[in-house]
């Protein structure tokens, strides 16, 4: 299991100084990934966009690479900056503005094409250090999430085994005290067996015998999802839980008994808070 979060960061040197780069992910439905580079080189963005797909799954990523050390600027022309920061000066004094920062112009510029040699090389060392630290930070956190969800399954399935008890309890007594109530009201205008009959209907109306077996089963599969993992492991566990929920709020809108209504708020309770912790599942 991996959670969503985690940080990584990698040091390295490179022909142009230090390269470092650092990788951090908060919880998102599907993988958004931002790039933030000193570098300005579309080809060694897409290197980053790459690798980092082919190990993320999910979660808002940002990866920003930066350049330390006075050679930093080695990649930038800098003919072509003095001449366009030249032109944009003269069109902003025409224009009446402020004169554009250096650094501002510099951005508008594409790179050279050629890359200094190693530059690539160093990259790609700084960025699998980075993204081992990373995806450490998310097993590690995953781990926690496991060991929280196996604690609320074992709270949700002793919480089934008190509500099935308690179902089956109550059925037989509530079934008599409503024939006698009818019994009572309506006796001498509906037969007997008539008066049997439309009590068992009505009991079969509250029995959550059904609601039950196939939580019993959601729970089991939870238990495999939870041990086993997988790819979308999140997704997954939302929509089980899901399913379990449902089985919940219907033991409940039938339950017509405090001690029940009682379980199921506790069963509601947990489930919800395995949902929070599914959205931070990759």
């Amino acid at each position: 299991m991996l959670s969503m979060t985690g940080f990584g960061t990698a040091r390295t040197p490179c022909p142009m100084g230090t390269l470092v780069v650092r990788i951090a992910a908060v919880n998102g439905r599907n993988l958004q990934l931002s790039v933030r580079s000193d570098l300005r080189d579309l080809g060694l963005e897409e290197l980053i966009r790459h690798d980092v797909r082919e190990r993320v799954g999910r979660g808002t990523v940002t990866v920003q690479v930066t350049l330390e050390g006075a050679s930093a600027a080695g990649g930038v022309d800098l003919a072509r900056l003095r001449d366009a920061w030249t032109q944009l000066a003269a069109l902003a004094r025409e224009l009446g503005a402020p004169p554009p920062a250096l650094e501002q112009v510099a951005n508008l510029l594409p790179r050279r094409d050629d890359a200094p040699e190693g530059l690539e090389t160093a990259l790609r060392s700084a960025l699998a250090t980075a993204l081992e630290a990373f995806l450490s930070e998310r097993r590690r956190e995953g781990a926690a999430l496991q060991a929280e969800f196996r604690r609320r399954h074992a709270a949700l399935a002793a919480l089934h085994e008190r509500l099935a008890a308690t179902a089956a309890a109550r059925l037989p007594p509530w079934r008599d005290a409503l024939l006698a109530r009818l019994s009572e009201v309506l006796a001498q205008q509906v037969p007997p067996e008539v008066l049997a009959r439309e009590a068992a209907l009505h009991a079969e109306r509250v029995d959550v015998r059904e609601e039950l077996v196939r939580l019993h089963a959601h729970l089991g599969a939870l238990a495999t999802l939870i041990d086993g993992g997988g790819d979308q492991l999140g997704r997954r566990l939302d929509f089980l839980l899901q399913e379990i929920s449902r089985e919940v709020n219907t033991t409940g809108a039938k339950a017509n008994d405090l001690e029940l209504t009682r379980l199921v708020l506790e069963a509601k309770q947990e489930v919800e808070q395995m949902k929070e912790q599914a959205a931070n599942v990759v």
